[in-house]
């Protein structure tokens, strides 16, 4: 009987042991608040060649504190030449830990072949919208587009997968007199699928800024449409 008393003490003794703590333990009682930033105004903005961008500003809070000023702004927008631009604001907190938001800000040129679009496209039952597009001017009386195919796999189908592979499809293109487009060059064996493109029809709208292509992809239409 006493034996089995000790036993019993003993087995009391090693759970305290083991679920008790000494007084250095856990003493640690501070609360993390990770910053939160909030983007005022558009997360994506448009604005024309040549206006001044203007920064709509953001706010960022450690918990009830205010730590803006603190805010690191990346990135910046060339007003002067169309195309898309992202800023990234990131903030930390008093222990270090970050957090970002991010604006994209798409500049157009209203009077140019060459500027930023949103792209559509469709092929077969597929169909996209909303891709950035980029058509520059290469100073020659031909143009670059910087995926002909209006973003049907690098955004639509296949979102994420670049810079792992490329599915953009850079073309070289020409404007002509009768607001016409035809393609100059396009080597397909650059990008990831391997297959040219050719333009069956294309045209540009100066009045509305849209690009019209209609596309032979491996013998199968493929529409984009560019709107600025």
């Amino acid at each position: 009987m006493k034996k089995i008393y000790l036993y019993g003490l003993m087995l009391c003794a090693t759970v305290m042991g083991m679920t008790s703590c000494s007084k250095d333990e856990h003493t640690d009682t501070r609360v993390t608040h990770f910053a939160t930033i909030e983007l005022k105004g558009e997360d994506f903005m448009v604005m024309n060649v040549g206006e001044p961008y203007t920064e709509p500003g953001y706010t960022a809070m450690e918990g009830t504190e205010d730590i803006s000023s603190k805010v690191v702004v990346s990135g910046a927008v060339d007003s002067n030449k169309g195309g898309f631009y992202t800023l990234t604001y990131t903030a930390s907190n008093k222990d270090n830990f970050s957090a970002s938001a991010k604006r994209t800000v798409m500049v157009k040129n209203s009077k140019s072949l060459a500027s930023a679009y949103l792209g559509e496209s469709q092929y077969g039952s597929r169909h996209y919208y909303n891709a950035p597009i980029v058509i520059s001017d290469n100073g020659d009386g031909t143009y670059t587009i910087d995926d002909i195919a209006g973003g049907f796999y690098f955004y639509g189908r296949y979102p994420g997968y670049e810079p792992t592979y490329d599915f953009h499809l850079e073309a070289v293109i020409k404007l002509n007199a009768d607001n016409s487009i035809e393609l100059v060059s396009c080597d397909g064996s650059k990008w990831y699928w391997g297959d040219p493109i050719t333009i069956t029809s294309g045209s540009y709208d100066p009045a509305t800024g849209k690009v019209t292509l209609i596309n032979d992809f491996s013998g199968t239409p493929l529409y984009v449409t560019l709107t600025k």
